[in-house]
């Protein structure tokens, strides 16, 4: 059958789900540079989990008003997810959530009918895809008719804040959009690109073969800091790691992770941090920023993991280094699935957190740190 009549005779069969996936492999297989692949997603991120779990903190009547008035009156700032679909939008602002940096695109795959896609291609099409990628945010931003604002100073957030807008940092997961050459990341800072998340868990030309930084990797760490442009080290094995704190001269993020040890796991790279790393990033002045997805934030209260585990690694990361190095990270990204911890399987769950904190005695001035300030203080040191 050629390509015309299978695209036909799966529309018939189901003109939604079933098209949209044949329609996928069918592009990729025509045209492998990745330019041509799917950058809009069809659902928010709040689709992929389905109905969340009950959940609820116990808390007194003064400690649940408490709880609600420091979340309302915060800077409530998370660090990375996938979620750009305009529904998504409108659940931040329900959520109360002032700024979200947003990866539309990760190196080596794509989404589809909340179905994840991978991507071979390392260089040809990456520059053109990451600017579509820009384009979509862009898109969002005008939608909001004034109501989004793309952040490009921190100054930008707290802007937000007092205007009762919605804040955007744009960010890639991954420079495979450089495509190897320097001069691309001007390109995107231009176009308002202010975090770039270095690694995915394929390869690229920020790559050697053993997973350490290549010599371009190392170039584009020191642009990054010229330029004001967030380092993310996330996915990072300890050599890389090493290296890209021996090359900075700014602070960075490990947007999304957990903490080895409340974990109750082996410490991996930046995915599960060992306490030598949380060290050094406190020490680099960065931030943890930590995931809410289950295989980063083990069960240890029970069958599933909820914000109680959460803020199990919030408590160790305090004990080892103080507040000032703990943020949100989340990942929430549009794909059936997975399972994220109970009480932050969305948007409308971040209050949870705040409610957890209160339950464990954080003072006001720490629980508005982890919120949104200590990235705060991050951007204010990076962005230009």
């Amino acid at each position: 059958m050629n390509i015309l009549g299978a695209r036909m005779t799966v529309f018939r069969l189901w003109p939604g789900f079933l098209f949209s996936l044949a329609l996928a492999a069918q592009t990729q297989a025509l045209h492998p540079g990745a330019d041509h692949l799917p950058v809009e997603v069809q659902a928010p991120c709040s689709a992929a989990p389905g109905e969340p779990a009950a959940f609820s903190v116990p808390l007194t009547r003064e400690q649940e008003a408490r709880a609600l008035a420091l979340y309302r009156r915060s800077l409530v700032i998370t660090a990375h997810d996938h979620c750009a679909h305009p529904g998504d939008f409108r659940e931040m602002e329900a959520a109360g959530i002032t700024a979200r940096t947003i990866k539309p695109i990760a190196d080596g795959v794509y989404w589809v009918g909340m179905q994840r896609f991978r991507i071979e291609e390392p260089v040809n099409g990456w520059f053109a895809r990451g600017q579509r990628a820009l384009d979509l945010l862009d898109r969002r931003v005008e939608e909001g008719r004034g109501k989004i604002i793309t952040v490009r100073k921190a100054e930008d957030i707290r802007r937000a804040k007092r205007e009762k807008k919605l804040a955007v940092v744009y960010s890639f997961e991954g420079a495979r959009p450089l495509e190897g050459r320097i001069d691309t990341l001007k390109a995107f800072y231009d176009r308002g690109l202010r975090e770039l998340q270095l690694y995915w868990a394929v390869p690229s030309p920020l790559k050697n073969s053993d997973g350490t930084l290549s010599e371009f990797g190392l170039s584009v760490i020191r642009e990054m800091n010229r330029l004001g442009m967030l380092i993310d080290l996330s996915h990072m094995s300890d050599a890389a790691f090493g290296q890209a704190l021996r090359t900075t001269a700014q602070p960075v993020v490990v947007s999304h992770c957990g903490v080895a040890a409340a974990a109750g796991v082996p410490a991996r790279g930046t995915d599960q941090l060992s306490d030598e790393t949380i060290r050094q990033i406190a020490a680099n002045g960065g931030a943890i920023c930590l995931h809410f997805y289950e295989g980063y934030i083990r069960p240890r209260h029970g069958q599933h993991a909820t914000v109680v585990d959460l803020v199990d690694h919030m408590d160790h990361i305090r004990k080892l280094v103080g507040i000032d190095s703990i943020a949100l990270g989340v990942d929430w990204f549009p794909e059936k699935g997975w399972r994220w911890i109970q009480g932050g399987e969305t948007m409308a769950g971040m209050p949870n957190v705040v409610r957890e904190m209160v339950r464990r005695g954080y003072s006001d001035e720490e629980i508005e740190k982890v919120l949104g300030l200590n990235l705060m203080r991050v951007y204010q040191a990076v962005w230009k």
